[in-house]
């Protein structure tokens, strides 16, 4: 393997690191904001005073909407981060290894449905939730 290869290998390396450090980090957004709307609704359960539940559904709104955004973010960079990489593969001849398996992995419909779409519909629904009961407690 020349130098210039050597390179690419390390950097493809480095590119699936990324994508996956991304992964995770919108993942743990969403865990720690469902984590937060459980807690909030423990407060509701232990019949917290209103003033605090008002601001404690207008930090879950807020939280859940910033999680959209990172979520939203993170995809682009991934995306970014699979058009390198597909370079990559195909300057170091891995394409036409892989890309049956490929092909196939995007036939049925979960091979079309990404988590960064789960993540999104999900935050947004906390959202949403986390509206409608702000709205409860203000009207």
């Amino acid at each position: 393997m020349d130098a210039i290869q050597q390179a690419i290998s390390n950097d493809l390396q480095t590119q699936w690191q990324d994508h996956f450090h991304m992964r995770d980090q919108t993942w743990k957004v969403l865990q720690y904001s469902i984590l937060f709307f459980l807690g909030v609704v423990g407060l509701e359960i232990k019949a917290v005073d209103k003033s605090i539940l008002v601001l404690a559904y207008i930090a879950i709104l807020v939280t859940s909407i910033f999680g959209v955004i990172i979520a939203v973010h993170h995809r682009q960079r991934q995306k970014e981060k699979f058009r390198i990489i597909m370079i990559y593969e195909k300057e170091l001849g891995l394409i036409k290894l892989i890309k049956p398996v490929l092909d196939d992995a995007h036939k049925p419909v979960a091979g079309r449905i990404n988590t960064s779409t789960y993540i999104v519909v999900m935050q947004l629904a906390l959202a949403l939730l986390a509206f409608l009961m702000l709205m409860k407690k203000i009207f």
